[in-house]
């Protein structure tokens, strides 16, 4: 009788299991998400100390190659690979008693090897002349943020003979281009 009446139980509670479960209504709401890539970004972001400043006060400084070094120099966030180009946009200062210019030549920029993802990079004299000659790095990846360190050098101070001690000093522009 006890497994009868339990027996009768059980099977009373499979059927109204069943019987909710054939009831049960199922609701579905389509929601669409969109990702909308409007434009190409594209940024280049100068670090906290940008000025280079090379000094000459001592006979080592015009007989050996004067590097300065200037890492975080500047950072480039773009969502298509790119190039940076580098150009001087005036001739050094030049002093009224020796009006005879530092060529910009004299000064090479290079982008600092212990920067990753750069693309394929080149040591370029600094020129006025926004030339193939300036591409400072090209076919660099996308990225969200990479960070330049820049190698500045004179590595001959020749063409600094016979100038007038003062500060030169010119104005440098680099440009981030999407390729």
């Amino acid at each position: 009788m006890k497994k009868l009446i339990l027996l009768v139980g059980i099977s009373a509670l499979i059927a109204t299991s069943a019987v909710n479960h054939v009831f049960a209504q199922v609701s579905t709401a389509p929601v669409t998400v969109s990702i909308d890539l409007t434009a190409p970004v594209i940024s280049i972001t100068l670090g906290a100390d940008p000025n280079v400043t090379f000094v000459y006060d001592s006979p080592e400084d015009y007989t050996t190659p004067q590097v300065v070094n200037k890492p975080g120099h500047f950072t480039v966030v773009s969502n298509q690979d790119y190039e940076i180009s580098v150009v001087a946009q005036g001739e050094f200062t030049v002093n009224a008693a020796n009006d005879d210019p530092i060529p910009l030549e004299v000064v090479q920029v290079a982008v600092d090897p212990s920067t990753t993802g750069a693309g394929t990079t080149e040591i370029v004299p600094l020129t006025t002349a926004a030339s193939d000659a300036t591409i400072l790095a090209t076919d660099a990846p996308a990225t969200t943020a990479t960070l330049y360190n820049i190698n500045y050098t004179i590595p001959d101070a020749t063409p600094l003979l016979d100038k007038f001690p003062q500060v030169y000093s010119t104005t440098v522009v680099y440009t981030a281009t999407q390729l």
